[in-house]
């Protein structure tokens, strides 16, 4: 049977301290006042509602006593679930339900971030069941490494042993159609397993669901039943970058409260979902929910729409050296993991927010979550300094690192970027009063962000950033420029969702980030006249060894080193993602036909190249003669020797020919310091210039002619490179 639900919001009976009693609709979320008390009278749904009943409260702040007929069931932490069984305390009618809280004085209570608000805040209701039940049921499901199977898990436990129970499991895709449909016998606790090829997947762009229904059966009668809507999706960790479902991914946030208006804590489902769907249109993709637990509504808005989330357990600033802290924040942590780790659109887990650490809650914490969800990551919102993060969360085996880069200079960013290089660094939270209404300051921040995030791995690399903030909320106690008339203005938006002056600029600038695509190339081909026929050399054959790959990365180690004569970093080092490659296979340059490799051949001291030929003919085309960074005009003499091109006719006669910098070869780099430039050799012409004004990369490439002796060619060899130059080598073709 589907469990029976009886709602208990409503009007009840209210009163603060020990004064008079008013009506108060619950749920409410009202400003403190000390303590107060709110008691309902009700009777039971029906006698045949079911032969168990559970008194559930979603959530309260800040802390709650709770009795039902004169007896104590228990106390609360704020924004957490609570379930208490009143199989044999409820009556038929004249039931007595009290609700003592108290917000003020709480030692886990009120945070200074943001305005408090007490109450009963969340649904209040009884869950009716049958006397055989699930306890929990946990879902997982594990992608292959090519995404085409899913190995699905449900750990199940139930209230008692039956020999003879077993569930039913059906999961149906979007359509109702089903993927899966099984049984299994089931103890106390049971892991099941099966399996469901070429899933659907989940993700921001895609946020595909599945239902999964489990039916827990005694003696052939169904007893209780679990529904949700899950997902598949593969989040992970790769060297300093995540990976979903196989592909980089940036986590592009924003920092939202579960505060609305003049509404505090009590958002309907319409606010929600609007707030959840603006967001999206923004072109985030997560959704950092600060700094306690939210409405579940939200988890499931999250998972329809597409946006990732992550929770934690309403710690601001709190001293987790306090016992009564310490243990309350991991009581909260647990119930949350319990609630929403089924929900697809749940990425991370944030243990604690701008506090103090210890190397004990950092443990503890992340233990808390393991314990419960063994297969999401864990981190935690972090503001401290970066010497004892890197030591502590990294002691403490958390997944990645966070900070808080509050500040008016960019180059923090790139900096704590270059120290966290071990593995992913995510901005929680940034921006605030420092970029509120100075837009230049707003948008010099976000392009950093994105470059950094296009850095190659080998370069500082930021993995995510949720901007300070989402939506204003009211704080008092706080001055301008964070504040004004006790409302924060930090906000994309105001209290009341209406878009401030730096929303557009948010959605504007981020865009070259949202939408990952492989960055633009133009290529310009210089003309020239080649009469004649050409035939090319094919050169693949050299492009794959293992040399050619240490050749490359040599080279970029090389041109990526900072340029002496520039003071400023953005002026000193070359931006280069990509290196001097071409973006697509070329096979003619005008009337020459020359098969050009799009990632060159790299030579170098350590790598001369011998290219057999076995042709005769009177004149060699060579497509590159040109070297990275070294080469004229850069850092080197005009004339200087950098190498020998040498031919070698059938007979073993040769002949050399020297490649001297500013006459056969130049540098590729298109741009030096600050400046495009333009590299020109006397015996050879310009035949490529390649642009990618995305990644801020120009490269040039030449072409040089040689006359030979209209005999066949043995081979030619590209030797004697100079220290320092890096000859790049793109095609051959004979005339």
């Amino acid at each position: 049977m589907k469990r029976k639900i009886q709602s208990l919001n409503g009007v009840w009976d209210f009163r603060i301290a020990d004064g008079d009693f008013t009506k108060k609709i619950v749920p409410y979320s009202e400003l403190p006042v000390g303590f107060a008390e709110c008691r309902l009278c009700f009777d039971k749904l029906d006698s045949t509602s079911g032969k168990r009943a559970f008194l559930v409260f979603d959530g309260i702040t800040y802390q709650a006593e709770v009795t039902l007929n004169g007896k104590k069931l228990g106390s609360m932490l704020p924004y957490s679930e609570y379930r208490y069984e009143i199989t044999d305390i409820i009556k038929d009618t004249d039931n007595f339900l009290n609700v003592s809280i108290r917000d003020t004085d709480v030692v886990f209570g009120p945070a200074e971030g943001w305005e408090n608000y007490s109450g009963i805040n969340r649904d209040v209701y009884i869950e009716y069941t049958e006397d055989y039940i699930f306890e929990s049921v946990f879902w997982h499901a594990e992608l292959s490494d090519d995404l085409t199977l899913a190995e699905c898990s449900l750990e199940i436990k139930t209230n008692k042993d039956e020999k003879d129970g077993y569930v039913k499991i059906t999961l149906s895709d979007a359509s109702g159609l089903s993927v899966y449909e099984g049984d299994a016998p089931i103890g106390d606790e049971k892991n099941i397993h099966f399996t469901v090829a070429n899933p659907s997947l989940w993700s921001p762009d895609t946020p595909t669901l599945y239902r999964l229904n489990v039916a827990l059966c005694e003696n052939g009668v169904c007893s209780d039943e679990y529904e949700c809507r899950v997902g598949f999706k593969k989040l992970e960790i790769k060297g300093k970058r995540f990976y979903l479902n196989k592909e980089p991914f940036f986590f592009l946030g924003v920092c939202r409260h579960d505060l609305y208006g003049d509404k505090g804590h009590l958002l309907t489902e319409d606010d929600m979902y609007s707030d959840f769907k603006m967001i999206k249109e923004t072109g985030a993709n997560y959704v950092r929910l600060v700094h306690y637990p939210h409405h579940k509504r939200t988890l499931e808005i999250a998972d329809e729409i597409g946006l990732l989330v992550s929770e934690e357990p309403g710690l601001w600033f709190n001293d987790v050296t306090n016992e009564e802290i310490f243990s309350s924040s991991l009581e909260v942590l647990r119930r949350v993991v319990l609630r929403d780790r089924n929900h697809i659109s749940v990425a991370f887990w944030l243990s604690f927010n701008e506090c103090e650490f210890t190397p004990e809650y950092l443990r503890a914490s992340a233990a808390v979550c393991r314990e419960n969800d063994p297969y999401r990551m864990v981190s935690g919102a972090n503001c401290m300094g970066e010497e004892i993060t890197k030591e502590q969360f990294s002691a403490c085996n958390l997944d990645f690192y966070t900070m808080h880069p509050y500040t008016f200079d960019v180059e923090r960013l790139t900096y704590l970027a270059k120290y966290f290089d071990d593995k992913p660094l995510v901005f929680t939270e940034w921006g605030g009063y420092f970029v509120y209404d100075n837009l230049n300051l707003l948008k010099t921040f976000i392009r950093r962000i994105v470059s950094l995030w296009q850095n190659p791995d080998d370069a500082p690399v930021l993995a995510g950033a949720s901007i300070w903030c989402w939506a204003g909320v009211y704080e008092f106690n706080r001055a301008a420029p964070a504040c004004y008339d006790g409302v924060l203005c930090e906000g994309l938006v105001d209290n009341h969702r209406q878009k401030n002056v730096c929303f557009d600029v948010f959605v504007e600038e981020f865009r070259k980030i949202k939408a990952p695509q492989k960055a633009k190339k133009n290529v310009y081909k210089t003309e020239f006249s080649l009469p004649g026929v050409y035939t090319p050399l094919t050169l693949e054959f050299f492009a794959n060894s293992e040399r050619q790959m240490l050749a490359w990365e040599e080279m970029m180690r090389e041109a990526r080193k900072p340029i002496p004569r520039f003071h400023y970093n953005a002026r000193r080092l070359r931006i280069m993602k990509n290196g001097p490659t071409l973006p697509e296979k070329i096979t003619a340059l005008g009337e020459l036909k020359v098969e050009l490799l799009e990632k060159p051949l790299v030579i170098n001291s350590k790598t001369p190249l011998v290219i057999p030929v076995k042709k005769i003919a009177d004149e060699i085309c060579f497509i590159g003669n040109v070297s990275m960074p070294k080469g004229f005009p850069i850092d080197a003499p005009y004339g200087e020797v950098a190498a020998t091109l040498t031919i070698t006719y059938q007979g073993d006669e040769s002949e050399s020919i020297p490649l001297r910098n500013g006459k056969e070869i130049t540098t590729a780099a298109g741009w030096y310091g600050p400046s495009r430039i333009n590299p020109v050799a006397s015996n050879a012409e310009r035949a490529l210039t390649v642009i990618n004004d995305m990644d801020r990369e120009h490269y040039v490439v030449n072409l040089f002619r040689i006359k030979t002796k209209n005999a066949e060619i043995s081979n030619i060899t590209i030797g004697s490179v100079s220290e320092g130059y890096h000859l790049l080598l793109y095609g051959i073709s004979l005339k």
